[in-house]
């Protein structure tokens, strides 16, 4: 018995250093066949009772969940294991969380560099310390800092898309954006917090590691100070960066070039369709901006509260543009199930808890004693309405429960669609190439080519029109 058993332990323990060694070899050589894999069903049952129960009992389950929309898939990174994306996904967190403690260098660099004296002494311009006699310099040195961060911050999102999509190769587009988004955010939170206090937390982490309690005056200390700073930063995303939002400057640039080299009469119909393609809302890039505001105005509410209407000015007019941009430019690519919403409630929430402990800082520093009694039990209060949000709302709606499911299967039941090209990959799907006329409005379309049209949809055994 003891040497049946001993050759299970060395059977299994060949197992573990067998599957070990393919995760290795896949994460060098791609893999012969790809770790996803899609089941269809015809009804709700199935897929929920499938979702909700583990399938295997081995060290190793399959992890089965409800897949996305297959528009949001991204195929190039489906057949990824999730060992090696799990890996990758770890490694680019812990870099980028140095980045995160490192991100008072460049901005220290854009303090020192961004000033009317520095620009001069490049080559070119030097005209830029004359202006006006030298009236506008104090005026430039208060808003070059400003632009040149901004300037800084809108180039991380295609940082953090690249790493998403080609380095983690996280296999759906919301998954990319979900990604961005939350590391979009700790790094504005780190422009905001780390950034300011720098100095002191590095010349006195000694007495904070003593005393924890002491990271609570440098907040208190150093963010009352740069009040104007923010209000600045507001003023200058108010009136710059939503202008910016409604001049959706990649697509005016694109329609320029493309009007200023080229005739537009002798662009074909598909040329046009690339020229004025759907343009998707850029999650990444859009919800860390309203965080921004969101923290800045949390955080300056109780100790500057000028920066309350500065910041409902910007949500006002915010309102406006994104409305208008939500209504008529912006076109949905894939459907996401509302996967970033959770996310935006949870940095909203995480953003209301840190200002919350910078006002006690500052209330420490103005010797508030009773104060400090009443606001210590709020940050423990929202991270309980947290939890609470979580449980009651998040969870519950990630998946159906099997009392719906069978009601919605009853009521549609003789209804069911069935695709079998619903979760296939679109280059296996493709039907015979459509010739399209040369102008969308063109009437005079030669006989021969609208019988090579009919005999082209026949084959394809639908019905598509010419568009």
């Amino acid at each position: 018995v003891l040497w049946r058993i001993g050759v299970d332990f060395l059977a299994d323990g060949l197992d573990i250093f067998r599957n070990s060694t393919d995760v290795v070899v896949d994460s060098v050589t791609r893999p012969s066949m790809s770790s996803t894999g899609f089941i269809t069903f015809k009804t709700l049952t199935p897929v929920t009772v499938l979702t909700s129960s583990p399938i295997t009992y081995n060290g190793t389950p399959m992890e089965v969940s409800i897949a996305p929309e297959s528009r949001d898939i991204v195929w190039q990174n489906i057949q990824v294991d999730r060992d090696i994306a799990t890996s990758r996904e770890f490694i680019a967190n812990v870099l980028l969380g140095l980045g995160v403690l490192l991100w008072s260098i460049p901005l220290t660099l854009i303090q020192a560099w961004a000033k009317v004296e520095k620009v001069a002494m490049i080559p070119g311009f030097d005209w830029i310390d004359n202006i006006h006699g030298g009236s506008w310099k104090a005026l430039i040195n208060g808003y070059l800092p400003v632009i040149a961060l901004l300037g800084i911050i809108l180039l991380l999102p295609l940082i953090f898309q690249a790493i998403a999509r080609f380095y983690e190769q996280r296999k759906t587009l919301s998954g990319v954006e979900d990604s961005i988004v939350g590391r979009y955010f700790y790094y504005q939170l780190a422009n905001i917090y780390i950034t300011v206090t720098a100095g002191a937390l590095w010349t006195s982490a000694a007495e904070i590691i003593d005393h924890p309690q002491q990271l609570l005056f440098i907040l208190g200390e150093t963010l009352p100070k740069l009040a104007g700073y923010f209000i600045s930063l507001l003023l200058t995303k108010t009136l710059a960066g939503l202008p910016m939002v409604l001049l959706r400057l990649g697509a005016l640039s694109r329609m320029l070039f493309l009007r200023s080299c080229f005739n537009k009469q002798r662009l074909t119909q598909r040329e046009l369709n690339e020229v004025y393609r759907k343009q998707p809302i850029m999650y990444g890039w859009e919800y860390p901006t309203q965080f921004l505001v969101i923290i800045i105005c949390f955080t300056y509410a109780c100790i500057t509260p000028f920066i309350l209407p500065v910041g409902a000015i910007f949500f006002f007019f915010a309102l406006i543009v994104y409305k208008k941009q939500a209504l008529y430019v912006y076109t949905p690519t894939y459907e996401s199930g509302g996967i970033l919403f959770p996310q935006a409630v949870r940095k909203t929430i995480f953003a209301l808890i840190i200002s919350q402990m910078t006002f006690i800082g500052y209330t420490l520093i103005r010797r508030g004693v009773y104060q400090l009694i009443l606001l210590t039990p709020l940050p423990f209060l929202t991270i309980f309405f947290n939890i609470y949000l979580d449980n009651r709302f998040i969870k519950p709606s990630r998946k159906l429960s099997l009392e719906r499911a069978i009601k919605i299967d009853a009521l549609a039941e003789g209804h069911a669609e069935f695709s079998e090209e619903a979760y296939q990959q679109p280059v296996l799907t493709e039907k015979a190439m459509v010739p399209k006329p040369y102008r969308r409005k063109d009437k005079e379309i030669d006989p021969t080519l609208l019988k090579v049209l009919d005999d082209l949809r026949r084959f394809q055994g639908c019905g598509r029109e010419i568009v």
